[in-house]
């Protein structure tokens, strides 16, 4: 085994020359920040390359500078350095601290300052190694301002949000005290069953919720009526996410109370349906046919049919904007705007002309798609004109359909819209089809043409968004 023996001796102390070559290898070429401080009055006695090139000063201007002098803070004195970086206990233990430093050219820097002991050809000095942090300090400050900016937005958030992971809540805003009774701190640690009966909470649904926990990889919505300790009742909306929380895999929830919205869909629903049990006013010249299906959200689609007199009807069917009350609301507003055009006019192009102005005064921003139809059952003549609804088929006896097209922007949308009316003869036998746009979304214009038995079957699972309804008139 070869041995160095000028720098290995085991017999003998080395000598200041290499002390020096041990000195230029292991501190002047070291690629870290280092300074030998002196302990007695803080100079700086030495500086090797690397803080020579970080700091920016030359190495003769360096050895005449004080450790207090690279502090920003120069009110702070030596003392600062004597408390965090002066190594202590017996054996001069090492210490580490962070300050703020200056470059030559003012630049300020976070810095992380480990300090040692050491001896140097028989003197102590403090050997000191900085690491520039300030990326890390500002990457840390920009966490801290996140967190703070998502704190503040889930506590002014109108809804309840939890945190929920291993069947715990680990976090609720201030707003889930209203719907669980209690206020946050006792609501921390807690399961959400500890709240609320477990009459609903078997709904296969939220038992599957349960137990997924953090498992959930993607983001989720379910509806559940819960019951609270105190008997009320909630139906609730909950969107959940998968997320990171305090470093563990969690599910942020939010909690939506849709107890009052859920009841007025309920009461749309019911008014809704009772004005689409309307019969056909001359059920001895054509019977109806009538198919609606209502969306998950209630929509704005109407029918109405208004006897002209015993040879003529004219009707329109149509769909609002706005969803639930608001909705049947809207359509209530038209029908009284319908009824008003009528007594002007019973001509479907006139009255589309009429009902725009009406609308563009009365309805504001919400506008109107509807197709107005007269089926004059004295000359076999039916006239139409469309606007925002702007098609309807009509079915020859024995024949094949035939999609027809009539031009015009939605009700209230301009008021100088252009509306285009067409004229068409039938005969016994014939039919028409009219449908709100919704149909068009689940078939194509051929299968719209079909029975009803075909279309009541083909939409008996379909989830909608919007509300669909067909009229099949056919001409006895």
């Amino acid at each position: 085994m070869a041995v160095d023996k000028q720098c290995k001796n085991l017999y003998r102390s080395p000598s200041p020359a290499q002390c020096m070559e041990h000195y230029g290898c292991i501190y002047e070429n070291n690629h870290l920040i280092t300074l030998l401080v002196d302990p007695a009055d803080g100079s700086i006695t030495d500086a090797n390359r690397a803080a020579c090139d970080f700091y920016g000063y030359p190495l003769r201007i360096f050895r005449k500078l004080h450790i207090t002098d690279l502090q920003a803070d120069q009110a702070s004195g030596m003392e600062t350095f004597i408390k965090h970086g002066m190594p202590g206990g017996e054996h001069g233990r090492n210490r580490v601290y962070m300050d703020k430093h200056l470059l030559a050219g003012g630049q300020q820097i976070d810095v992380e300052i480990h300090t040692g002991m050491m001896s140097m050809l028989g003197k102590s000095c403090i050997y000191t190694v900085i690491h520039d942090i300030s990326e890390r300090v500002r990457s840390e400050q920009r966490l801290r301002e996140s967190e703070e900016r998502y704190r503040d937005l889930v506590e002014l958030c109108p809804e309840a949000i939890l945190v929920y992971s291993g069947g715990m809540i680990l976090f609720a805003n201030k707003q889930s005290e209203k719907m669980f009774g209690k206020k946050k701190k006792e609501m921390i640690g807690q399961r959400i069953e500890a709240f609320f009966s477990e009459d609903y909470l078997k709904s296969a649904k939220y038992n599957k919720l349960m137990a997924w926990g953090a498992t959930v990889k993607e983001r989720f919505r379910i509806e559940q009526r819960l019951i609270r300790y105190d008997k009320r009742i909630f139906d609730v909306e909950i969107s959940g996410v998968p997320i990171i929380y305090e470093e563990e895999k969690a599910l942020q929830l939010v909690l939506r109370d849709i107890t009052e919205s859920k009841k007025e869909v309920e009461r749309a629903v019911k008014l809704q349906n009772h004005r689409h049990t309307v019969a056909f006013p001359l059920e001895d010249k054509a019977e109806l046919e009538k198919l609606y299906i209502p969306a998950r959200t209630l929509s704005g689609d109407f029918f109405i049919f208004h006897k002209i007199d015993e040879e003529r009807v004219i009707g329109m069917i149509g769909d609002v904007t706005g969803k639930g009350i608001t909705a049947a609301l809207n359509i209530s507003a038209l029908r009284v705007l319908f009824a008003d055009c009528l007594e002007v006019t019973v001509d479907p192009l006139q009255a589309i002309k009429e009902l725009n102005q009406k609308a563009m005064l009365h309805l504001g921003e919400d506008y109107i798609a509807a197709c107005c139809f007269q089926l004059d059952f004295g000359a076999g003549v039916l006239k139409a004109a469309g606007a925002g609804i702007n098609e309807f088929i009509y079915v020859p006896k024995d024949q094949d359909s035939q999609c027809l097209t009539v031009r015009g922007a939605p009700l209230g949308m301009f008021g100088n819209s252009e509306f285009e009316e067409i004229t068409v003869p039938f005969s016994s036998g014939d039919r028409f089809c009219f449908y709100s746009d919704g149909m068009e979304l689940l078939f194509g214009t051929q299968e719209l043409s079909r029975s009803y038995e075909y279309l009541t079957d083909k939409v008996a699972d379909a989830s909608l968004q919007d509300d669909c309804t067909w009229l099949n008139l056919s001409i006895k």
